[in-house]
């Protein structure tokens, strides 16, 4: 899980226990008013009204979640390539990852890194590679991806219409460990 999904998860879970709590027991805010009225901070708010609008709060909350839930799309694990009375023909997006690896093998790209967003309404081909020859492989790169878009294309013709989307970098650090070739 990302850093940033785990911390709103964090925060959220907090906004909720506060919210439990306070309803759960009530006399919690009776003793903070009683606290802020001795430091001189006059607050006039009834209790029940800040428990009001926190439960209305936290379902406006709620409901904003569970739409980012059904509405976030999903990712697929495969690609199917034909379904009938007899059974499911489909190509894995593992198959798919080695595919467009063996295609890029031949063009002096090394570590090929492919990762792949396979939704109901698009198909997106993330690819980092690291060249030797920076220069010249920056300069082929519209090439190679368009080479790689057409095959692609040819590899799932027939599916459906789905856009295929690839972008590819070369000699882009990764957040994992990167082999290189080392010269002697």
């Amino acid at each position: 899980m990302k850093k940033w999904r785990k911390a709103l998860l964090s925060l959220l879970s907090i906004g909720y226990l506060i919210g439990l709590a306070i309803m759960l027991w009530p006399r919690i805010i009776v003793t903070i008013m009683t606290v802020l009225e001795r430091m001189n901070l006059n607050i006039t708010i009834n209790s029940q009204t800040i428990v009001e609008y926190y439960g209305m709060t936290l379902i406006v909350i709620t409901i904003i979640i569970l739409l980012g839930i059904l509405l976030a799309p999903s990712q697929k694990a495969d690609i199917p390539l034909s379904h009938t009375k007899r059974g499911r023909l489909a190509l894995s997006n593992n198959g798919v990852s080695h595919f467009i690896q063996t295609q890029l093998s031949g063009e002096g790209l090394s570590n090929i890194k492919v990762t792949i967003k396979n939704t109901r309404h698009q198909k997106r081909f993330h690819i980092v590679a690291d060249s030797v020859y920076q220069q010249y492989a920056i300069t082929e790169l519209p090439r190679l991806t368009n080479t790689l878009t057409d095959k692609i294309t040819d590899l799932l013709a027939g599916v459906n219409t789905v856009p295929i989307k690839v972008d590819m970098k070369i000699n882009q650090a990764t957040s994992g460990k990167r082999k290189a070739a080392r010269v002697i």
